[in-house]
């Protein structure tokens, strides 16, 4: 158990703290948030969540946590989903599920890449977004068993694929697409965008005596 799921007399607090703290950085942003505020949110007293978190820094890096937590329960729903594919099919499910987060908690997705913010050696935070990641690594090793990845090194795949749906996520949540592209469904959108990367990055392994992608004569 997260030592911030901490039991409170009138139901859980940590959570009611941490709910605050999405309205808070809603409303001010990471570096308006204050303890006091985040108290008066949840109806608490204001010294409630330093005693539960220890600080600002901790009260945010329990908020990431609890991010990435979702983040990998949206991913594997989507997995989940779409089974019965193969590596690249699993990947784009991954994709989608990055995206459905990020765009559903835009709040917390800025928040989990804010270690300037955070506590980034806190035990919880450092597994929670380690399995998260986790997931995404399995996936490309998947597609290396397959034949999929063409002489490609894993780590610039998987980088590659995290990079594309966070970087799809943030310029959704911006508003920066608004306006320059039809689709106005993010869900859609990252449907699109992820099939493109597979099929391109990830097609299937090449027929005997022919070459794959990166090979070269």
């Amino acid at each position: 158990m997260s030592r911030w799921t901490v039991p409170y007399h009138h139901g859980d607090l940590a959570a009611t703290l941490l709910d605050a703290v999405a309205a808070a950085v809603a409303e001010h942003g990471v570096t308006g948030v204050s303890l006091r505020d985040v108290a008066r949110r949840a109806g608490v007293s204001h010294g409630a969540p330093a005693h539960h978190f220890g600080g600002k820094a901790g009260m945010l890096t329990a908020f990431a946590t609890r991010g990435f937590e979702l983040l990998a329960s949206f991913v594997l729903a989507e997995v989940v989903a779409a089974a019965g594919g193969d590596g690249p099919a699993e990947l784009a499910a991954i994709g989608r599920g990055y995206v459905r987060f990020a765009v559903s908690h835009p709040t917390q997705f800025e928040v989990m890449f804010r270690l300037d913010a955070l506590e980034p050696a806190d035990p919880a935070f450092t597994m929670a977004s380690e399995q998260a990641y986790g997931l995404l690594a399995a996936t490309i090793e998947r597609c290396r068993r397959e034949g999929r990845l063409h002489g490609r090194s894993a780590e610039v795949v998987a980088v590659s694929a995290w990079s594309l749906v966070h970087g799809l996520s943030a310029l959704w949540i911006s508003g920066r697409l608004a306006g320059r592209i039809g689709e106005q469904d993010p869900e859609r959108l990252a449907a699109d965008v992820t099939s493109l990367f597979v099929q391109a990055i990830l097609p299937p392994p090449a027929a005997a005596g022919t070459l794959s992608p990166v090979t070269r004569p």
